[in-house]
This record gives structure tokens, C-alpha cells and sequence, in this order.
């Protein structure tokens, strides 16, 4: 995929299938609910152009927004599958990509403890005193 460009209507009626599930909200009250077609252009442009999700431009859903649903859709693999059928094998070779860029190692070999309140940042911190009996 060289330049991103937003879904088409012929794009996105080939996977809007495949996100029907995930816009169902069983609580109405809360934030209102996003457009899932602006939510999944947002999250291909951060795919197509490396940025990280602050950079997100703004005519898409807050990078947040777009950054759970990502979570949401790859780690159920609707989003693979939906990569597989918008961009065939370069779809797949974009979630490779991903997955790649998700798993690099910490730097130092901490692995994913580092910067944790056990790493030394937080050690000597005074612990909360415990409440007197009445």
C-alpha cells in the first residue's frame, strides 16, 4: 500500500461485515459511539504511514478512539482479515509489519518489565500508612 487513501464505498461494503459485531452496545449511556468506517481509515493511515497514533490527523476519531479499536480488531483478527481482503497479500505483509513493530525487544534486554514501578524509578517510594483501628 504506497499512499494511503480513505475506503471507498465499494472497499467498505466488502468488510463492513466483518466489524458489525463490535459496534453493538449493549449500554446506551456512555460517549456516543464512532464512525466505524472513520475509526478503520484512521487506523490504516497509522499502518500505511508508520506515525505514531498522537499523530493521527484530525479529520479522523481521536487517536485513542482509534487506537483501542485497533487493539479491539487485531487481537480478534478482524482486522487481519480485513487487511487480507482490501489489499490481498500486501494486506497481509502490513500485518506482519505490525506484529513485528508490536513485539521489538526493549532496549537494555528488560523485556516488558522495564520501566515498571519494580525497575527502580518507584522502589523507595513511601508506601501509603495503614489506617488506625477506630
Amino acid at each position: 500500500m504506497a499512499l494511503h487513501r480513505d475506503l471507498t464505498d465499494a472497499q467498505w461494503s466488502s468488510v463492513e461485515g466483518l466489524f458489525i459485531a463490535f459496534r453493538a452496545r449493549k449500554d446506551p449511556r456512555g460517549r456516543p459511539t464512532r464512525n466505524t468506517r472513520m475509526v478503520l481509515n484512521g487506523v490504516l493511515w497509522v499502518l500505511a504511514s508508520g506515525a505514531a497514533w498522537a499523530a493521527l490527523p484530525t479529520r479522523y476519531p481521536d487517536y485513542r478512539t482509534c487506537h483501542r479499536r485497533f487493539k479491539v480488531w487485531f487481537d480478534s483478527g478482524v482486522l487481519q482479515r480485513a487487511m487480507h481482503d482490501l489489499y490481498g497479500e500486501t494486506g497481509d505483509a502490513m500485518c506482519e509489519a505490525v506484529i513485528a513493530r508490536m513485539h521489538r525487544p526493549q532496549p537494555g534486554g528488560q523485556g516488558a518489565s522495564a520501566g515498571t514501578p519494580a525497575s527502580g524509578r518507584w522502589q523507595n517510594r513511601a508506601r501509603p500508612m495503614a489506617r488506625a483501628a477506630d
